[in-house]
């Protein structure tokens, strides 16, 4: 599908000239990222955790949350971190449940008093419920619940645990519901609140909890280094990028800093994923959380349970570790499959998608832990807000994700009388329905509504240039310039750039099967560069030498045989 191009406006020349000593084009990049003043631009490229992070308590409650979780301690009562079963779930029980571990053994504290819970994806569904605070009562004995990545929306389940003598601290960062559950909130979003960082993950919210306990067992006498929450930012980073929120202001600095900490990780369990997956320790960034950890860690909660990988990322016995990450890696490699069936089988059901607005692909036994990873391959295909629906009798369990300018929960909204529960954001959503009547006039609402919502314009996708530039710009400068914005990610993504009119001096398909495209292009001035286009291959049999083509690019580095050379990094192509 053709991309229209929209290279940013140029930065005003008043502006340019307020900051002669920067790179004018390291300046174009850091304006297109919202990034002003010199105080913003001194955060951006160099952040600083003293500086840039926000003190834990900062949180309202963090405080109450802090002496509940030592009064438990000390009474020997049971603690249960219930997570989320997704990578921002499993890695915030992590931080909070080998926090706790360290307490208990800073304080001779009774380790077993620490216990987690995660349910189970299909059988359990999200949140807490009910029926779980009511089996850790009568089983676990449970005094104190700590959620992580779940809890505001589970009023219900909170207030039972009350009724039953169990408190709870909320570790969250979803959308506030209509009713805010009885207990200790720890959220960015509970109005009022006054911690500045809206946006971190679950993840995230956990690691500030886990930092003001470690302060206070520091105050308390026990002997934790300076820094040793630190050592938690591997997950952080971890979970920042899969529950993609957005690298920008505080965020940033956790996910550089948590970089640094996976890069040197201690867990054995992520050295273990990390030897399976082919990663390699010390060349780690949001590229190998996002394709290589991430998806690893996800498949437990999709295709068994995510207790796998929380017990991965707090093993500590090396040969434990080694069979639970080759388990989780064979997990995953059974998710691509499952999933990839899914995806084709979806993708004949959807034929021709020329006039539909929103797609619709629902079909007997699809897995409900597949069906967003399949609307979101779709999406990106078709460029269209796409639901993926499997059924199981009358029970329909389906999954959403969508364009920029439609809210495709807005669109669950107009159908919610025909839906069981649904929820989500904007990019993304998730309900179940009973019934094939009701599941049929909750499609036919949600059709309706994006008949209306959607015009063909926004059916364009847009590729956001950062600036034109020729090809004699392509230095190691500019190189060095681009190295110091990363980590990219969500709000900050890989600069891209735009020259136009070069001409094709070589070119040919490479790779296994032919489907990469290798090609050289030359200035008008003589200067040539070499260009990678990974699955570009099919443009071999459309170019000819001596032509002219406008290219959209990364700028990278082709090592080999020990000598680096700048590339282009082919993002799209078209003849002049």
């Amino acid at each position: 599908m053709h991309q229209q191009w929209q290279v940013a406006q140029p930065i005003p020349e008043q502006e340019r000239a307020s900051f002669p000593e920067i790179d004018p084009v390291l300046l174009q990049l850091l304006w297109n990222r919202g990034v002003r003043t010199q105080e913003e631009i001194d955060v951006f490229v160099g952040p600083d955790w003293s500086r840039d992070t926000h003190a834990p308590d900062l949180f309202l409650h963090m405080g109450e949350a802090v002496a509940r979780v030592f009064a438990a301690l000390e009474r020997g009562e049971v603690i249960t971190v219930h997570g989320d079963y997704d990578a921002d779930g499993v890695c915030g029980s992590a931080v909070l449940l080998s926090t706790l571990r360290d307490l208990c053994r800073a304080f001779s504290f009774d380790e077993n008093s620490v216990t987690s819970y995660i349910p189970h994806r299909e059988k359990e569904g999200y949140g807490i419920s009910v029926g779980t605070i009511e089996r850790l009562h009568a089983h676990d004995h449970t005094k104190l619940v700590i959620t992580v990545d779940c809890g505001i929306s589970n009023k219900p389940a909170i207030d039972r645990g009350r009724e039953l003598g169990i408190d709870t601290i909320v570790c969250d960062h979803h959308t506030m519901p209509a009713e805010l559950p009885t207990a200790i909130l720890i959220h960015p979003l509970v109005p009022g609140e006054t911690y500045p960082n809206k946006q971190l993950c679950g993840t995230g919210v956990a690691f500030k909890l886990a930092n003001a306990l470690i302060q206070e067992a520091r105050r308390r006498g026990a002997a934790m280094a300076q820094g040793q929450e630190k050592w938690l930012l591997d997950l952080v980073a971890i979970a920042t990028v899969t529950d993609v929120m957005p690298l920008t202001g505080e965020n940033r600095v956790l996910e550089k800093f948590g970089l640094i900490v996976l890069n040197k990780t201690k867990r054995k369990g992520l050295v273990k994923l990390l030897e399976v997956a082919g990663s390699t320790l010390g060349e780690l960034d949001t590229i190998s959380i996002g394709f290589q950890i991430g998806p690893r860690l996800n498949a437990a909660g999709r295709m068994t349970h995510a207790s796998a990988a929380l017990e991965l990322l707090l093993e500590e016995d090396d040969l434990r570790a080694t069979t639970l990450a080759l388990q989780l890696h064979e997990t995953n490699l059974a998710r691509q499959k499952a999933s990839q069936q899914m995806y084709e089988e979806a993708k004949a059901q959807l034929g021709d998608v020329t006039g539909k607005k929103i797609l619709v692909a629902v079909q007997d036994g699809w897995s409900a832990g597949l069906v967003g990873l399949v609307a979101g391959k779709l999406q990106n295909e078709y460029h269209r807000p796409v639901l993926v629906v499997g059924r199981d009798g009358e029970k329909f369990v389906g999954s959403g994700r969508s364009i920029d300018g439609f809210d495709v929960t807005a669109a669950l909204r107009v159908a919610q009388e025909h839906l069981d529960k649904f929820g989500g954001h904007p990019q993304a959503c998730g309900f179940s329905v009973t019934g094939e009547a009701r599941f049929a006039r909750a499609m036919a609402a949600v059709q309706a509504f994006a008949s209306e919502q959607i015009d063909d314009a926004l059916l364009c996708p847009i590729l956001k240039i950062d600036t034109d530039i020729p090809l004699e710009g392509i230095t190691w400068n500019l190189f060095e310039s681009v190295q110091a914005l990363r980590p990219f990610g969500t709000g900050n993504p890989a600069p891209l750039f735009v020259s136009r009119g070069v001409k094709v001096v070589a070119f040919s398909a490479v790779g296994k099967d032919q489907s990469h495209l290798q090609l050289r292009v030359q200035s008008a001035g003589g200067k040539i560069a070499r260009a990678i286009g990974f699955r570009f291959g099919a443009w071999a049999s459309r170019l000819t030498l001596g032509s002219r083509v406008d290219l959209v690019y990364e700028v990278d580095v082709n090592e080999w045989n020990g000598s680096r050379e700048l590339q282009l990094k082919l993002v799209d192509l078209v003849c002049s």
